[in-house]
């Protein structure tokens, strides 16, 4: 077993986020809103999309560019907000 402490992020960094939400019209918007306020641009490309099996909920993994830890804080507290979203990790 290795004793040697975990590898921290070096910033600026790709960071992936990936958010659980219940499925509704106009969803992804809000979140994605979110996302670009904290991290802009967003490149919408990159963003996938998993819709889960009865089509209750949607997975959204988003890859940002984050420049700081407290970037990073700042976005997982307004998505935590928004009361579509369920899980953020």
């Amino acid at each position: 077993m290795s004793h040697e402490p975990p590898e921290r992020l070096s910033f600026p960094c790709d960071y992936p986020i990936k958010v659980m939400v219940r499925a509704g019209d106009g969803v992804r918007s809000q979140v994605d809103a979110i996302v670009e306020r904290h991290a802009a641009p967003l490149d919408r490309s990159t963003v996938v999309e998993r819709p889960s099996a009865q089509k209750n909920f949607i997975g959204i993994t988003y890859v940002i560019r984050a420049g700081s830890p407290e970037q990073i804080a700042q976005l997982f507290a307004a998505l935590k907000l928004c009361p579509h979203v369920l899980l953020v990790l």
